[in-house]
């Protein structure tokens, strides 16, 4: 048996395990492990990187029939990237699924993910949740998003208090976005959507640094400062932020918050434009 129909065989045999599952109670499914070493996920990778793809997939394989989903999940990423065999966007849903069956947090995230995008809103919710449980924030954070966009108020507060309990940076960045608008009942507040914006920016988050830079160059929460402006700018842009990759390069092509200096600002003038961004393209015609 090849290895697709192999694992299409193990895809039916789990489909009848979680019906017995779901019938008889989910409380015996809550474990929360890959089950899988680290010392195994390297050894895999380095037999990939060594164009060594069935030696790979031999490792993983019979540690996936143990109930490793942690191997299932890396079973997966070879199937969506192609890695020693033909990529399949089939086998890589089923193959998270079989590791979201086995108890890896990271594969019930990206189960959920699966659902979601195909439009099952409730199987991906219960995936999420399963997640959660397991303590994954980026099923936290996905979420939150999907509640806010279906205007679950109620349940996204929930959900972000756990996330802010948790010191989940995006979520700190959620938090100062309701504050911003005054979302999910809370008033609009700027100087406290200031707050979690920096908060947010200091672990990382590039959208949080977008946020603060535009803070500053527009005075939003009562300062405006373009030297703080273009900082932020400039550390949003290093982390890929597209719109202030372009903000940044305004403010230097015209000499707000540091001299004036077109060769770089061209070059991130350029960096936008490739990713897309129609602004960046307009104002490089225009110096």
């Amino acid at each position: 048996m090849d290895k697709t129909k192999a694992v299409r065989a193990e895809v039916i045999r789990r489909l009848l395990a979680v019906s017995a599952v779901f019938l008889l109670g989910t409380g015996a499914a809550h474990a929360c492990s890959p089950n899988l070493s680290q010392a195994q996920v390297d050894q895999a990778n380095q037999l990939l990187d060594q164009n060594r793809s069935k030696d790979a997939f031999a490792l993983m394989y019979p540690l996936s029939k143990e109930g490793s989903g942690g191997a299932n999940r890396f079973l997966s990423e070879m199937y969506q990237k192609g890695r020693g065999v033909k990529q399949s966007s089939f086998m890589k849903r089923h193959l998270n699924w079989m590791g979201a069956q086995d108890s890896d947090p990271v594969a019930m995230y990206r189960t959920a993910m699966d659902f979601f995008e195909r439009g099952h809103r409730k199987d991906g919710e219960f995936w999420a949740k399963r997640a959660i449980d397991c303590g994954n924030p980026d099923a936290l954070v996905l979420l939150i998003e999907k509640f806010l966009l279906a205007g679950r108020q109620d349940e996204a507060r929930t959900l972000i208090e756990m996330g802010l309990d948790r010191s989940v940076s995006r979520v700190k960045f959620i938090i100062a976005e309701q504050f911003d608008k005054g979302g999910i009942g809370l008033s609009k507040d700027t100087k406290l959507a200031y707050t979690w914006y920096y908060l947010a920016a200091k672990e990382g988050q590039v959208d949080a640094m977008a946020a603060i830079g535009y803070y500053f160059a527009r005075g939003i929460h009562g300062v405006q400062d373009d030297v703080a402006a273009i900082h932020w700018y400039h550390k949003a842009a290093l982390g890929g932020h597209v719109e202030s990759m372009t903000a940044y390069a305004w403010m230097l092509a015209n000499g707000k918050g540091a001299q004036i200096d077109k060769e770089e600002a061209r070059r991130f003038f350029l960096a936008a434009h490739q990713r897309g961004d129609i602004n960046a393209y307009r104002f490089l015609n225009e110096m």
